[in-house]
């Protein structure tokens, strides 16, 4: 779907910790229709963004939202060495649970710190159900390995539906 499920509590927390530096430069992957960018644009040196959904891009009218947009798998992307933070809103749970970890991976050696918000319930989602193959989930994470991962919890709640627990973390990579 093209916006997260994260409670706004979880938002709000996310928001506060970029803000509190607002020089960085954010990347936002998976934008969706630019929930982030509501938040964060104009607010910090520059925010980017990185969809794989070119239908998204162009219904949100992402271009307007965004310093800049990448058109792309986040797999392929090549530019990590030019951000500070990077968001991972409701992502992780779309790809293979392999290239996730080779992601986290990558990400580790470039960005300071990363943002995830993610399922940590069951939450079953098939993308032809909104016309986008990308939308489908393909892994279901569990809190205990983010947290092996070194991804520290901030938040979890229920989404809006009171049926998915979304969790909101945080990995310090570098400094």
């Amino acid at each position: 779907m093209p916006r997260s499920q994260q409670p706004p509590e979880g938002e709000q927390i996310i928001v506060e910790k970029i803000l509190a530096y607002p020089k960085q430069w954010v990347l936002d992957v998976g934008c969706g229709d630019g929930k982030w960018s509501k938040y964060l644009f104009k607010k910090v040196s520059q925010l980017h963004g990185v969809e794989i959904c070119k239908d998204y891009i162009d219904k949100y009218n992402l271009i307007t939202k965004y310093d800049e947009i990448y058109h792309c798998d986040i797999c392929d992307f090549k530019r990590f060495f030019l951000f500070d933070v990077l968001i991972l809103g409701d992502v992780l749970e779309h790809l293979e649970h392999d290239r996730a970890i080779e992601l986290i991976d990558t990400l580790k050696n470039y960005i300071l710190t990363v943002f995830l918000t993610i399922p940590i319930s069951k939450c079953v989602q098939d993308g032809k159900v909104y016309g986008n193959p990308y939308e489908t989930h393909r892994y279901q994470w569990a809190h205990e390995e983010l947290i092996i991962l070194g991804f520290k919890q901030l938040h979890e709640d229920y989404n809006e539906n009171g049926l998915v627990k979304i969790g909101t973390y945080e990995m310090i990579c570098g400094t």
